[in-house]
């Protein structure tokens, strides 16, 4: 008795008093208890797997530019910069324009040009920079959408303001001009009569400071008359600030620096004429279409008789 007693013990003597090797059989009864062809299809599938997923690593190491047309996602996708994305949608809005007027929609090209001109101003209040090419192609596509309706005066005026903000945007982007010589500073308007010769040696300096006047305040004020018989001319300058009109001036080698500018339409005569960071008003005709165009494209000389 005393022998199988002792027996019995070794055999039950386990923390959990069941034989030795319970846990290891329960442990694998799920899976010995799954059907044969249920464990083949599990192996099958993995090896799949593991095969597809190495396969796919092969060809992105060998080609990965042909990763993401095959599902999988590019490792980095290059991202237009914000510039490039304004001028796009400034070329859009001038398509649906040219569009629009081309199928007789002439207040939804309006809206569309309205469109563009509000992306300049934005892009010029936001210092946003643009290649050189740009400026010429914004001036076809605006000649692109009038082109469809040629005589309509209100689609001429849109189409104008758009280009006048474009000559701005241009002006914007000239670096600013160092002030190295002699001022001379202005805060009242000041007249000049006519056959009268405004240059360095009769303003006294070479930069006619008049940025403590206000801003449309004009700075040079020539004979009402406003016209070339009255000789009146402004040379070797630079002005900033306030506002000046530009018609009925002779005007040569001057540089304006955040001048708003206006023009009327009427005689108008720029030689070596720059233009930094101003503003710019004219008339919203063709007269003020060809001077914007002048601008936006860089040139410094201009003559409407």
């Amino acid at each position: 008795m005393l022998t199988r007693g002792t027996a019995d013990l070794g055999t039950w003597n386990t923390p959990g008093g069941h034989p030795h090797g319970w846990h290891r059989r329960r442990r694998h009864r799920g899976l010995a208890s799954a059907p044969a062809f249920v464990r083949y299809a599990v192996l099958a599938l993995a090896a799949v797997l593991v095969i597809t997923l190495g396969w796919r690593g092969v060809r992105w190491t060998m080609h990965p530019s042909r990763a993401h047309s095959d599902g999988m996602p590019a490792p980095y996708a290059p991202v237009a910069p914000p510039s490039e994305l304004w001028q796009r949608d400034f070329a859009d809005a001038l398509d649906s324009a040219a569009r629009d007027a081309g199928e007789g929609n002439i207040s939804s090209a309006e809206m569309a040009v309205d469109r563009a001109e509000s992306m300049i101003t934005a892009a010029r209040l936001q210092a946003c920079a643009a290649e050189p090419d740009f400026f010429a192609a914004s001036l076809a596509n605006l000649d692109r959408v009038l082109a469809n309706r040629p005589d309509d005066q209100r689609l001429l005026e849109h189409v104008t303001l758009a280009r006048i903000e474009v000559a701005a945007f241009r002006s914007s982007l000239v670096p600013p001009v160092a002030r190295t010589v002699t001022s001379v500073s202005v805060g009242a308007p000041r007249e000049i009569a006519a056959n009268q010769l405004l240059d360095p040696a009769s303003l006294g300096g070479k930069y006619l400071d008049a940025t403590v006047m206000p801003d449309t305040s004009e700075i040079l004020l020539p004979p009402a008359t406003r016209s070339f018989a009255d000789n009146v001319r402004v040379e070797n300058l630079t002005i900033e600030g306030a506002a000046q009109t530009l018609d009925g001036i002779r005007w040569r080698n001057v540089t304006f620096i955040g001048t708003r500018l206006r023009y009327e339409g009427g005689p108008l005569d720029l030689q070596n004429v720059h233009f930094v960071r101003c503003r710019f008003g004219f008339t919203a005709d063709d007269r003020g279409a060809r001077l914007a165009n002048a601008i936006a494209l860089g040139q410094t000389s201009f003559i409407v008789e």
